[in-house]
């Protein structure tokens, strides 16, 4: 191949990168705000609710079960659960990519999903939008595999960097999750798609997820031994939470009824737990907020929303609905940072109580044992706060909860195999 050639092969993978980034970040931008609005809507569990709504709550989920199930059964499967699994099927061979209608189907199921109380997440539908963009777009040029899995990667990196703000989190997403090992050129290419998409989102002028926190004595000594009991206690929390999917799903599988009425039957259960605790509706991220904007709690209601939090995503993901794991896993990350950091103050009250510090230790070690990617959970927290003095504690955490639910012999819930040693 002449050097021309080769040049003209660099600067049309730059662009295509450069493309794809732009792309997924609109696309991750438009549907946040539908989300955000149908959310809205139809649900807030954050609100003092009349006993009318609350009867809602039995129905509404197993309605939006029952359309996701039409959708499955008529539109495609790639929209049943939470998706990544079947992108890295794709990574393996070019022989079963992701379609126009698998991304189409993907996208509506989940946001009919969320929107109607499931308890699913947001960033596992993007990621699997933005990697089918760059899937489609490596396949109809014909690429090599090199290529396709390249601009598959850059896709998913975009995905989370328009969703999160955070372009450094969906590069350690590619590197820990798709690729078992990445060549320079090919970081290079997942770095600008993610730095393209992060621009989109910047430009629209969309907050970041946690900007105006303040945290306080975040250097203490005592938060390095709070990293670690946070570390193990969130190694247990991510086990039940793989457990508890693997249980549902084989349920469900098992049951004798049409795959369309599976998610309506998913729905109708949450409902019922809905009927009495509304906060496990919906992805989880407004009660992440509010968990931030509180200086007191009651770890009784927090253990009981932590418990049934991971039921309701096990119902909504493995009846067949469709979401993420990612956000329920922001939820079960900060449920778990507040208790075990609440009750050592209470049995050790060593400096301040820092409810904020602890929860977003626990989210990033819940993450980490869940999609067993300790350097992809540290750097999406970072960039939540843009405050790096958490690095240390967030490492800490993350990396004695990855290495706890390794010892479980659980695999990350993204690997298409990871229940094989249950």
């Amino acid at each position: 191949m002449s050097v021309l050639r080769l040049i003209k092969d660099k600067y049309l993978k730059i662009f295509l990168a450069l493309m794809i980034g732009i792309i997924v970040g609109f696309i991750a931008l438009f549907y946040n705000y539908i989300l955000d609005f149908f959310t809205s809507l139809f649900i807030d569990p954050v609100q003092e609710l009349t006993i009318y709504n609350r009867l809602s709550f039995i129905f509404l989920p197993a309605i939006g079960g029952l359309i996701v199930g039409l959708i499955v059964k008529y539109g495609s499967m790639t929209a049943k659960g939470h998706g990544i699994p079947a992108i890295l099927t794709s990574i393996k061979t070019k022989e079963r990519h992701l379609t126009y209608r698998d991304l189409l189907t993907e996208g509506f199921a989940s946001a009919v999903t969320i929107a109607t109380g499931g308890a699913g997440g947001r960033i596992g539908p993007i990621v699997e939008i933005g990697a089918g963009i760059g899937d489609l777009i490596a396949y109809k040029l014909k690429l090599d595999l090199f290529d396709y899995q390249t601009f598959l990667g850059c896709g998913a990196a975009a995905g989370i960097a328009g969703l999160f703000h955070a372009p450094l989190g969906g590069i350690m997403f590619v590197i820990e999750i798709l690729f078992e090992k990445i060549e320079k050129n090919r970081l290079i290419l997942v770095s600008i798609s993610a730095i393209a998409a992060e621009m989109v989102i910047r430009w629209s002028g969309r907050d970041y997820f946690l900007k105006d926190l303040v945290l306080i004595e975040v250097g203490g000594f005592y938060n390095f031994v709070l990293a670690i009991l946070i570390g193990i206690a969130a190694s247990i929390s991510a086990i039940i939470f793989i457990y508890s999917l693997k249980f549902i799903s084989d349920l469900f599988d098992n049951l004798k009824i049409n795959i369309i009425f599976k998610p309506a039957l998913g729905g109708l259960l949450l409902g019922f737990i809905a009927f009495k605790l509304p906060q496990i509706m919906g992805s989880g991220t407004r009660i992440v907020f509010s968990l931030f904007s509180q200086t007191s709690f009651s770890l009784s209601f927090l253990f009981l929303l932590l418990i049934f939090k991971i039921i309701a995503t096990a119902l909504t993901l493995g009846s067949g609905g469709s979401g993420g794991i990612f956000s329920p896993s922001l939820l079960l990350g900060s449920l778990t940072g507040i208790i075990i950091g609440n009750l050592f103050y209470q049995f050790l009250p060593i400096g301040q109580n820092n409810p904020a510090l602890y929860a977003l230790i626990g989210m990033a070690a819940v993450i980490s044992g869940v999609i067993r990617a300790p350097l992809t959970a540290t750097f999406i927290i970072l960039e939540f706060t843009h405050n790096y003095n958490l690095m240390l504690f967030l490492l800490i955490a993350t990396l004695i909860s990855d290495q706890l639910v390794s010892f479980s012999g659980l695999k990350s819930v993204y690997s298409p195999d990871y229940f094989e040693r249950l």
